[in-house]
């Protein structure tokens, strides 16, 4: 293994590293600081919170109610929450984020506005959206949305049912089954246990320097003011998630039937299968899980999880027996490191993440220094592997320096993102709106037709130009 040690510390950040075949522990280490401020290293106790990960534990509380015949998974929501105003959607369509349901970001904002030192938690859900009259963003089943809302919906169910909290289930079904003695969900997530790790994260997508989140203010009040859980919230090590792992592909957890089921892609109405893609994978969602097929690996179940300061992935390769289990206390792309370490332990070709191409990017912009900024681009398409680069993130920089009313960082960020992403219908659509918002409408519209031209679904783009002609 000390092929793969030497590979993972090119990558700098903080992290808690597990992997495992058929079962059994083959390599665990850790690298970094729990508390950068007082020097604290990150050991096996250091606990991390999983964030979306904890999908995969409410998803299995859900089956083994399914699997003890105390509900089914079509049952209708409101047969358990009868005050949940969408009688069309099922339980089953909570597990595999195809209800349709509204985002919760801005959500709460009367609710915030009208009484600021209130918690919000998953009792406040269903009356909020009775109060707003919220409609659902589509016919449930018709789409894949990811949504948190789904699973802190489920997370009721399970209450209801059950009798007890949720956090209590949990301990009671899964975390002492499986033996996960350092695992918990905690009552306020604000309050931290003596191992917690501290979380860091950069204040901007231009900055490179990490900084302890209670420093930062987070760009979501909802996330600020909420004490949400089943979308998240679980708190846990490297080691207790192997013996998660391995506790449900023992079927101790589960039962085979209910653990295919959960690993099994959702269908949508018109029979396709819910996905989306990242990364150049069609990535698919069961209920509560994301997976894809590897035509070399197999077939990999996974969930990653985000918030600010704090990334994690649960990897596991039903075919071949092997788990990558990765938590960071810091912004670190998962998703590619783990299918990375994946690739290097079966002997296969693997890349590495580099220094992230965005931020560097940025970095360079804000201090004035556009002419190295164009240099690097040009660095980066003669040799793609110097740097990592993805849409995403060079989409959020721009939108960030439009926000900030930063008009020339935001168009050049955007214009640099077209020459990497030229095939991008996204980017052009994104750098036309740039364009209209700093009143160059000649240019806008160049760039919504290009846009439309790579997309012909592009809704947005043709009534936006529909208006500029």
């Amino acid at each position: 293994m000390i092929s793969l040690q030497q590979s993972i510390k090119t990558v700098f950040f903080n992290c808690s590293v597990l992997i495992s075949k058929s079962g059994e522990k083959t390599f665990s280490n850790f690298y970094g600081f729990s508390n950068i401020e007082k020097k604290e290293k990150i050991n096996e106790k250091s606990q991390f919170p999983i964030a979306s990960v904890s999908k995969t534990f409410t998803a299995t509380a859900i089956l083994q109610l399914k699997q003890q015949g105390k509900l089914k998974l079509d049952d209708p929501v409101q047969k358990y929450l009868p005050d949940f105003p969408y009688p069309n959607v099922t339980i089953r369509h909570l597990l595999s984020n195809t209800s349709g349901l509204a985002e919760y970001y801005h959500l709460f904002d009367n609710v915030i506005k009208e009484q600021p030192e209130k918690i919000i938690s998953n009792g406040d859900i269903i009356p909020t959206l009775l109060q707003n009259n919220t409609p659902l963003s589509f016919s449930p089943g018709d789409k894949w949305e990811y949504n948190n809302l789904n699973f802190c919906l489920a997370a009721l169910i399970v209450e209801k049912i059950s009798g007890i909290a949720f956090r209590a289930y949990l301990e009671k079904n899964i975390f002492k089954p499986a033996d996960m003695r350092d695992s918990f969900l905690p009552e306020n997530r604000k309050l931290k246990k003596p191992n917690q790790v501290e979380l860091y994260a950069y204040p901007n997508f231009y900055s490179t320097s990490l900084v302890n989140i209670t420093n930062l203010k987070d760009p979501f009040l909802i996330s600020e003011k909420s004490n949400f859980y089943g979308n998240g919230g679980i708190v846990s090590t490297a080691l207790d998630l192997q013996k998660y792992q391995n506790a449900l592909f023992k079927y101790q957890l589960l039962g085979k039937k209910e653990l295919e089921e959960a690993l099994t892609p959702a269908k949508l109405n018109n029979g396709k299968i819910a996905s989306y893609r990242f990364e150049e994978k069609e990535i698919a969602y069961g209920l509560g899980w994301e997976m894809y097929t590897d035509e070399s690996n197999g077939k990999i179940i996974f969930h990653d999880g985000s918030i600010t300061g704090l990334t994690s992935i649960l990897m596991h390769n039903i075919d071949k027996n092997q788990t990558v289990i990765l938590l960071s206390n810091n912004a670190a792309p998962m998703f590619v490191l783990s299918n990375a370490i994946s690739q290097l332990i079966n002997n296969k070709p693997y890349v590495i993440p580099v220094q992230n191409l965005s931020r560097m990017y940025g970095s360079l912009l804000e201090s004035g220094s556009e002419e190295k900024a164009n240099q690097l681009i040009e660095e980066y398409l003669k040799n793609p592997k110097s740097y990592n680069a993805s849409e995403r993130d060079f989409n959020s920089l721009g939108y960030q320096f439009l926000r900030l009313q930063k008009n020339e960082n935001a168009l050049q960020t955007f214009a640099a993102a077209t020459l990497i992403f030229p095939k991008s219908a996204n980017i052009y659509d994104s750098y036309g709106e740039a364009l209209l918002q700093c009143g160059k409408k000649e240019e806008a519209i160049k760039m919504y037709q290009k846009s439309v031209e790579l997309n012909p679904d592009n809704e947005n783009g043709k009534k936006v130009l529909k208006g500029l002609l």
